[in-house]
């Protein structure tokens, strides 16, 4: 049967798509050395610069006493590591418990109205006076390693202005958190290729280390639609500064616990991503910049038309599917959907093609996933959570990708909390 417009722009789609996952696997295997002499170099403690974590919080009585714990049993020189805990206007018990460490060396304790997690930060600025500065969520747990690794790198490479650490999700309980967990191994890897490009997209709130000066004069952060670390990315990228991604620094999150939170979480990061790229637009295939704009930033956009063409096809198609039936059902009196299901041709292309496609695409996932366990060292992770992230994310995204899109075309800002 004849191609339609659907069935060639569904192959182009997808030829795309398969595309970006070869070549992620060919670039990571083909720096193998690299990433083997950035896992093994670590620091000499007198080497090693002076940190201070800026941890903004808001409402987190729940949570800053465990992330706390786990700053103050960092393996790191003590005296190089300082805190600076600064409370948002909270309404719980989180100042009162922040108050708890003010006679805590290293520590201090600041407080202001509530204005957003950016303020927060940018309150705290003027009083860190290391030569670097990590910011970590209020509900992240590091690992004892991790400081010593991540800042490693700028040891390894001064000429690094930003590092990104790992990311994963803190002992996951509901189906959501499951599901997170391994997007999240899989994070690790795509991330860690990344950097190994050069074209590191986001260095994560909720644990990277920047150069404080430097962080400083490109102007600290911004409210940048609510995703504030993407903003500060593009930013240190468009001016010329390194970036790059620590693949075996990890953190943990609490990731939302239902599907419901999960969907306002990421539909606020779509519309930021959407937005922030908007007012970043020329760094879209912006040779001056590199892998970052002429593969990151296209590839990233692309994800999004990726989602939305293959939803509206695949209902398009359904659609087309059930009229046709209808109509024999009206000319014969009978129903051959099921009847004719193992030979229909889904998208009027070679059913076959249609099989080893998916086939190599599901392929492609499960192998980042693997690589991304591999480079962060997990070594027990549920291989049944895996088949809840295919259950979960191929039925959801598509819904808070549409729902991103409408509220930019709307300039509808969705809730931060």
């Amino acid at each position: 049967m004849a191609f339609d417009w659907a069935s060639i722009i569904f192959y182009i789609i997808v030829f795309l798509a398969l595309y970006s996952q070869i070549f992620f696997l060919y670039y990571f295997f083909s720096k193998r050395k690299t990433l083997k002499k950035e896992t093994s170099y670590v620091a000499k403690d007198e080497d090693l610069p002076g940190v201070t974590f800026v941890i903004a919080c808001w409402n987190e009585s729940e949570t800053i006493k465990e992330t706390m714990k786990s700053v103050q049993s960092l393996i790191y020189p003590k005296e190089k590591v300082h805190v600076v805990l600064v409370d948002d206007g909270s309404s719980d018990d989180t100042l009162f418990i922040l108050n708890s460490y003010k006679d805590s060396q290293n520590i201090q304790i600041l407080s202001k109205e509530n204005g957003g997690k950016h303020t927060a930060l940018n309150y705290a600025l003027p009083h860190v006076s290391t030569e670097l500065m990590c910011s970590i969520d209020a509900d992240t747990f590091i690992e004892p390693d991790a400081l010593l690794k991540i800042s490693s790198y700028f040891v390894r490479d001064p000429e690094l202005a930003v590092v990104g650490g790992a990311v994963l999700i803190n002992k996951p309980r509901t189906f959501a958190q499951k599901a997170q967990s391994i997007e999240y191994q899989m994070f690790a890897y795509t991330k860690k290729v990344l950097g190994l490009m050069n074209g590191v997209m986001v260095a994560p709130g909720a644990f990277s280390l920047y150069k404080t000066k430097t962080l400083i004069e490109i102007g600290g952060y911004k409210k940048a639609h609510n995703l504030e670390d993407l903003e500060l990315t593009y930013r240190f990228q468009v001016g010329g500064y390194k970036v790059d991604q620590c693949h075996n620094a990890i953190v943990y999150t609490k990731g939302p616990d239902t599907i419901k939170s999960l969907f306002r979480q990421r539909m606020r990061w779509g519309y930021g991503f959407l937005n922030n790229t908007i007012d970043y637009r020329k760094t879209i295939f912006n040779r001056k910049l590199g892998n970052f704009g002429l593969f990151t930033v296209p590839m990233s956009v692309f994800s999004y038309f990726l989602v939305l063409t293959v939803f509206f096809i695949s209902w398009y198609k359904l659609f087309v599917v059930l009229i046709e039936q209808i109509t024999i059902m009206k000319l014969t009196g009978s129903f051959g959907l099921f009847s004719n299901l193992l030979s229909f041709d889904w998208f009027f292309v070679n059913t076959q093609a249609i099989a080893v496609l998916t086939l190599v695409m599901y392929a492609t996932i499960f192998l980042s996933i693997y690589l991304g366990r591999k480079v962060s060292s997990i070594k027990n992770g549920s291989y049944v959570n895996i088949l809840l992230f295919f259950a979960l994310y191929s039925f959801v995204v598509p819904f808070w990708v549409i729902k991103s899109v409408y509220n930019t075309a709307l300039a509808s800002t969705p809730s931060w909390r």
